[in-house]
């Protein structure tokens, strides 16, 4: 399995400032919602040590096996159906703002090109999701996530200026937030009014226009 020792990586990378959900019975009732037909999942749930305010991170990985000669494009689009089901439950089942903390760690055939896993990846639909590519190992694929920046301190450097830290960890759950788009709000926050900037933020084509 691709996937094999993959929660044994994780911890890893976060076990100095991370610790792992230990209620197996509420794991347990978000893996049940999956459809049988995902064969090989399993939900991991980390939150910073130390925290007072519990805010969980959750990372769903799915393997899809699909070797069989006899299947193809059309299979793996079914599977991925039923995956992408049970992540849209397990959005709705997740309290409050750790929704948006939701992750899809997701390992294909190796039949799928890396184009195709790249164009599986950077859709945005229910959550951020993560594809492991044609002869990626482990270590290569987590050091493509999020926790890659977790291990360097999810708050980023001390001293560094909060704006930069809020884009940077919006740009890493929305890619639709590119450099370009970042450098136009940038620039609105530091040159507009509070009332200028409540203009622009509810009509934004002026944005657009502004810059």
């Amino acid at each position: 399995m691709k996937f094999d020792n993959l929660k044994a990586k994780i911890y890893e990378i976060v076990q100095n400032s991370f610790e792992f959900e230990s209620d197996t019975g509420y794991v347990k009732e978000l893996t049940d919602l999956a459809d049988e037909s995902i064969k090989y999942k399993g939900i991991i749930r980390m939150k910073r040590s130390g925290v007072a305010i519990d805010r969980w991170k959750t990372i769903v990985t799915v393997e899809i096996d699909n070797n069989n000669e006899t299947e193809g494009d059309q299979d793996i689009k079914v599977k991925l159906k039923s995956v992408f089901g049970w992540i849209a439950s397990i959005k709705e089942s997740i309290i409050g703002t750790e929704n948006a903390d939701l992750y899809l760690f997701l390992a294909l055939s190796d039949a799928l090109s890396k184009e195709e896993c790249l164009r599986i990846e950077a859709t945005e639909q229910f959550c951020r999701k993560y594809v492991l590519l044609p002869h990626e190992d482990i270590s290569q694929f987590l050091n493509r996530t999020f926790l890659h920046k977790l291990e360097k301190g999810e708050d980023g450097v001390a001293g560094k200026d909060p704006l930069e830290n809020a884009f940077e960890k919006t740009a890493d759950q929305f890619h639709w937030l590119t450099q370009e788009m970042q450098k136009k709000w940038k620039k609105a926050f530091s040159e507009l009014s509070g009332s200028e900037l409540s203009d622009v933020i509810l009509e934004k084509e002026a944005l657009d226009e502004a810059y």
